[in-house]
């Protein structure tokens, strides 16, 4: 069978706001690939470049720390951690499933503040291989501050996009079988014709003699590819060839059941 391998880059987005339900809200809607004349054997989803970028008006605004040129690393680093955790938040929880949206876990959370001067805060999440099973998903807790409102400075919201890849590999349905009429004597001669469409090609030793089958002309009951005994079958195999068959009996002359799928 013929399989083909393509790789499909979009861009997703969503945006969460005042209006947007509690519960999680999946980052895009999977819908598995479809091709018609295909079947879809796999698909692997890859997240990358995810960020979020906030706009909230809801809560006091927070300064940024201003640190002097003596201060230490872990000086600077406990006041940034401070400044996300202990200031008035709203938590953007990041969450994944690998159960159809049934059981969300959370994996990373991120505080999302009313900064200045700056209108708006970008959040770098990160890259996610999801497989062919998982889904990331986001939702907004309250942490004790409210969550994502509408006031009069403007209304909150998150907006989150990444880059989607998604890896596909699809196998050609065959759509068409036909027999090929053949006469098989002691001389090398064509039994099936080239074709550039053939998709599969099968042949049956129906008779009551030994046939010698090759993809090479001539072909002898000593230089051959394949022996087929009464009763024997051969299925050409992958990568497939769509050349001409040549075949010999060992004795007289016969024919046997040959079928092309295209």
């Amino acid at each position: 069978m013929a399989f083909e391998t393509l790789i499909i880059k979009t861009k997703v987005c969503i945006t969460l706001d005042a209006n947007t339900p509690t519960t999680v809200t999946p980052l895009l809607n999977y819908v598995p690939y479809s091709k018609s004349g295909y079947r879809l054997v796999s698909e692997y989803l890859e997240i990358n470049n995810l960020k979020a970028i906030s706009w909230i008006y809801s809560l006091p605004t927070i300064e940024f720390p201003v640190f002097e040129l003596e201060d230490s690393d872990s000086k600077q680093m406990l006041a940034a951690i401070n400044l996300e955790w202990h200031s008035p938040r709203i938590q953007l929880d990041v969450m994944i499933n690998t159960d159809n949206n049934n059981n969300w876990q959370r994996i990373i959370a991120y505080s999302l503040l009313n900064p200045s001067p700056y209108p708006y805060r970008e959040h770098l999440l990160g890259d996610y291989p999801l497989g062919d099973n998982a889904m990331l998903g986001f939702q907004i807790k309250d942490v004790g501050y409210g969550k994502l409102e509408s006031v009069a400075a403007g209304q909150d919201k998150v907006t989150i996009f990444a880059d989607l890849t998604r890896h596909i590999t699809i196998e050609k349905l065959i759509d068409t079988s036909s027999k090929i009429a053949n006469n098989i004597t002691t001389i090398s001669a064509t039994v099936a014709n080239g074709n550039p469409d053939r998709k599969g090609i099968t042949f049956f030793n129906s008779s009551d003699k030994n046939i010698y089958l090759d993809t090479v002309n001539p072909v002898s009951t000593s230089s051959y590819m394949v022996k087929l005994e009464p009763g024997d079958y051969y299925e050409a195999p992958s990568p497939l060839y769509t050349g001409n068959y040549y075949a010999v009996v060992s004795i007289g002359s016969t024919a046997i059941d040959i079928r092309e799928f295209v």
